[in-house]
């Protein structure tokens, strides 16, 4: 799965190499243009982060039984943002990952949890950003984007958020695979 994740997360690296290294004037038309592609942007890193939650979720899914991969296959056909972090906490403990417990370790929290807790230390103290608000900045913005043509970010800023966001998936994936 981390193939899978490294090739998505490249591919977003690649994809704002190229649009920041074309659109680097200040005129207005390029201004506007940069502002829509950062709403396009956020929309195609939403959509990425979908994609790899909902193959964790299959893979994980299908370790124990074909018919168990095909139900969650197709409970899961159109995941359309219901990755929130709450969403990831859910799907964690409702497909039975491992518990955390610990000391001042609240209830109901599993490996997901235990994992995102250690990579937020590491995520924020490295980029200076709240990694779990770059995340949920991530979807403000894809939407406000996605259904009203709106968005008060820059190409920069989502691209940004991404680069800690990616963390919360790469937290969610390395749980399923530990289990």
């Amino acid at each position: 799965m981390n193939e899978t994740i490294d090739e998505n997360f490249r591919h977003i690296r690649t994809l704002a190499a190229d649009i920041d290294g074309k659109l680097t004037g200040t005129s207005v038309a390029e201004q506007r243009l940069r502002n829509e592609l950062a709403g396009m942007f956020a929309v195609t890193i939403a959509a990425t982060y979908e994609g790899i939650v909902r193959e964790t979720l299959i893979s994980y899914a299908g370790a124990f039984h074909p018919k168990y991969r095909n139900h969650v296959e197709k409970d899961f056909e159109k995941l359309n943002a219901k990755i929130s972090l709450d969403d990831l906490a859910f799907y964690s403990r409702r497909f039975g990952l491992a518990e955390w417990t610990g000391h001042k370790v609240k209830k109901n929290k599993t490996t997901f949890h235990k994992l995102l807790d250690e990579k937020r230390i590491k995520v924020e103290r490295r980029f200076r950003a709240d990694m779990l608000l770059s995340y949920e900045n991530i979807f403000t913005w894809r939407h406000a984007y996605a259904h009203e043509r709106k968005l008060s970010a820059t190409f920069r800023d989502v691209y940004e958020a991404h680069r800690v966001a990616q963390y919360v998936i790469r937290s969610f994936v390395k749980a399923f695979e530990i289990g």
